[in-house]
């Protein structure tokens, strides 16, 4: 029950981002929304990090581990922040969740390259299904 309670409040989360990210960007330029969002959430994780001895558990990470969530912080987090905000800025954003969405297609094909993770019938639905989710949005 804690895990759905979870997801229901991620989903209300990441549904209404976009909404304040869009309005914001009407009247400000990509770079501001980039930049107050990553203060305002860095300054957020600094002082739980603090409070929550998050300090000693970085000591047991590898260097290995460090440097591909800094990858992925730099992939997804700026480079993939710049491009979102920029599409949000242009196109209505009932087109660009969704599109931006599909991103776990993304990751199945890679999974399936690099992680040997299998294709079953069912994520292969998924893919397709997918796929048809993009020619609707279009």
């Amino acid at each position: 029950m804690k895990g759905y309670l979870l997801i229901f409040f991620t989903v209300l989360l990441w549904g209404t981002a976009p909404i304040l990210d869009k309005i914001a960007l009407k009247n400000s330029q990509i770079l501001v929304g980039i930049f107050v969002r990553s203060v305002a959430v860095f300054s957020s994780i600094v002082l739980i990090f603090t409070f929550s001895q998050g300090f000693k558990l970085l000591k047991s990470s590898s260097y290995r581990d460090i440097l591909l969530f800094a990858l992925s912080g730099i992939g997804a987090g700026l480079l993939g922040m710049f491009s979102y905000y920029g599409a949000l800025k242009y196109l209505p954003s009932s087109k660009v969740v969704p599109l931006c969405s599909t991103y776990p297609l993304v990751s199945a094909i890679l999974a399936f390259l690099f992680l040997n993770e299998s294709l079953t019938l069912l994520r292969i639905l998924g893919i397709i299904l997918i796929i048809i989710g993009i020619w609707l949005v279009k």
